[in-house]
């Protein structure tokens, strides 16, 4: 028999239910838990999820007849003058409380917890990084900081060994007569020719020397087959970084950079899991937390939607702690509202159990104990969980990672102006720098000609 109170009432227990095989069971939605359906006026119209596949396998098991009594509020301790669950289960004398609460020395003064049924990990929601074309750094990114380093030492060394052997060449035509010295001057080559002429091959723009000493020839062509290849490769990998829509780094890669990131804000629902795990650690990356909670005055949020509407305020220095579970209905219902992909989420704390509670010295106990590791041996929990997991598709999957089909064709790319932006303000920078250069060439022919 199934009855359905809203809201919960202690005039709502009945002598009926005092019945030896008949439970009254309070219910707190929760994701994957206990969903309620509610229509147009808040009247809920229906509750499904795996507790309640959990409960009634339990009671045929066991010839158990219960009734239900829907919880109306979102904390297990109580808020204010605002009840909690374990309040209300002892105000209406209920036999079991259906939740998802973890292990705390303070509840067990007024409740007895059931063997967990859900073990899960706990995660930070933080924002979706956004994705970005305007590849303002792809004129360098085709390289490592160490080929660039390199790249400018060879050029340094081949500049510097070519003035070198064209000083030599010079000091030798000091010395000869004045008869082989017109034959003589065609070996020289001025300093501005050698550097230019480094600066265009690396700018794949070619040049000319018209020395005919067999030792700078060889050098010359080392240094044009090094450039042949570095600016072949450079064309190549370049096309990949101005085609790539790559995403901007999120605002907490790990969870020690929660804990440790002083211009990060963790926020929690108050008196759930994280705020009563943090709060009572007193060592170690909890602990951390904890301090952040406490130095925060917003830090603990009385529902789960203040705690998401945080999360989106910007600029973006919220994350929000809950379990994983939990986290993915938020994904869910928030792209079902808006068609976009928000959030996404950083796992940062070991699996933690999710139980129910029964009253004290109940003796249903040892029953449910036994029904719910029966139901854990068997696989069922495990299916049902996977009936009425949120479905965050396309913004997270499970599968996300695994690789794509051989066969499967890549979508193609195309290019636009968004791609070409950092070659245009590298464009720009050079235009601005030549115009300076040739102002103060300007300025300076003018001073000396004055003088």
């Amino acid at each position: 028999m199934l009855w359905l109170f809203y809201p919960i009432t202690a005039s709502a227990v009945d002598e009926r239910f005092q019945k030896k095989n008949h439970i009254l069971v309070v219910v707190n939605q929760f994701p994957l838990s206990a969903i309620f359906r509610r229509n147009a006026t808040g009247h809920i119209q229906s509750i499904e999820g795996v507790s309640l596949h959990i409960l009634d396998w339990i009671a045929q098991r066991y010839k158990y007849d219960y009734s239900l009594v829907a919880g109306n509020t979102t904390t297990v301790e109580d808020l204010g003058s605002k009840p909690g669950h374990i309040t209300n289960m002892l105000r209406l004398k209920a036999d079991v409380m259906i939740a998802v609460m973890t292990h705390s020395p303070g509840r067990l003064a007024n409740m007895e917890y059931v063997h967990p049924w859900l073990y899960s990990t706990g995660a930070f929601l933080i924002p979706m990084p956004e994705g970005w074309q305007n590849n303002m750094d792809a004129i360098i990114k085709p390289f490592q900081p160490l080929v660039w380093i390199g790249l400018v030492i060879a050029a340094i060394s081949v500049t510097v060994t070519l003035l070198g052997y064209n000083y030599l060449a010079k000091k030798k035509n000091n010395l000869i007569d004045n008869r082989e010295k017109s034959g003589a001057q065609q070996i020289i080559v001025t300093t501005q020719d050698l550097i230019m002429y480094i600066i265009g091959t690396l700018l794949n723009q070619g040049g000319y020397i018209s020395c005919k000493i067999t030792k700078i020839r060889l050098l010359v062509g080392t240094w044009c087959l090094l450039t042949l290849v570095l600016v072949n490769v450079y064309n190549g990998i370049l096309i990949s970084f101005v085609t790539t829509i790559r995403p901007t780094p999120p605002i907490v890669s790990s969870r020690t950079d929660v804990g440790y990131n002083p211009n990060i804000y963790l926020v929690v629902n108050r008196g759930l899991a994280g705020d009563v795990l943090f709060s009572s650690a007193d060592k170690g990356l909890y602990k951390e937390y904890g301090n952040k909670l406490r130095a925060y005055s917003k830090s603990r949020c009385n529902s789960t939607a203040i705690c998401v509407e945080m999360v989106k305020l910007l600029p973006h220095q919220h994350v929000y702690f809950n379990t994983l579970h939990s986290l993915l209905e938020v994904i869910r219902q928030d792209y079902q509202q808006t068609k976009q992909c928000k959030f996404t989420f950083v796992e940062g704390a070991a699996s933690h159990p999710g139980c129910w509670g029964v009253a004290k010295r109940s003796p249903h106990l040892e029953n449910f104990n036994r029904g719910t590791l029966r139901l854990h041996e068997i696989g069922l929990i495990f299916l049902w969980e996977s009936w009425f997991a949120a479905d965050t598709r396309p913004c997270w999957s499970r599968n996300q990672n695994i690789q794509r089909d051989k066969n499967e064709k890549k979508p193609l790319v195309r290019l636009s102006l968004d791609n070409l932006i950092g070659a245009f303000a590298l464009l720009i920078v050079g235009g601005i720098i030549s115009l300076f250069v040739f102002i103060m060439e300007n300025f300076y022919f003018q001073w000396k000609k004055i003088r």
